[in-house]
């Protein structure tokens, strides 16, 4: 049902395809209400936000996680300006999102979406080195970490 009211959405606003939408965002499980595009803008910050939570954690850890504060050690002061600069084009993207929350345009919400989808791709790329380290981070703990022992008590 949602492919067939978003096609109609398509022609009018020249939006991307369905299936590219869905692949990156899962747009098929949306209950097309009238709102279609302004469903698709949440499932697409979602996203955004996912995102944007993973890279804040690496440039301002929450000082009451544990995980936070050992991640924040994998990376040097060049990865952190790089997930920055990252970080700062989702929350670019995300805040575009939210002001077209409150224009209440369709014309708006469809250029939005072209947006998002033009730049996601290559963030989507940009993310997986970091996410890679993150993943690394945990496979070798280092039984000698003094800092972390010290935190454990």
């Amino acid at each position: 049902m949602v492919e067939k009211v978003y096609a109609k959405l398509k022609k009018e606003f020249d939006l991307p395809d369905f299936d590219f939408l869905n692949k990156e965002f899962e747009i098929a499980t949306i209950e097309p209400d009238g709102f279609l595009l302004r469903e698709i803008k949440r499932k697409i910050k979602d996203r955004l936000n996912y995102a944007s939570d993973i890279l804040n954690k690496i440039i301002q850890p929450e000082t009451a996680a544990l995980s936070d504060l050992y991640e924040y050690r994998c990376f040097d002061d060049e990865d952190k300006q790089k997930i920055f600069e990252l970080f700062s084009r989702i929350l670019y993207l995300s805040r575009k999102i939210v002001e077209s929350e409150f224009l209440l345009d369709e014309k708006k919400d469809a250029e939005i979406i072209k947006e998002v989808a033009e730049k996601w791709p290559d963030i989507r790329k940009e993310m997986i080195p970091f996410v890679k380290s993150l993943e690394a981070c945990w496979q070798e703990i280092p039984s000698s970490d003094h800092g972390l022992k010290e935190y454990l008590g």
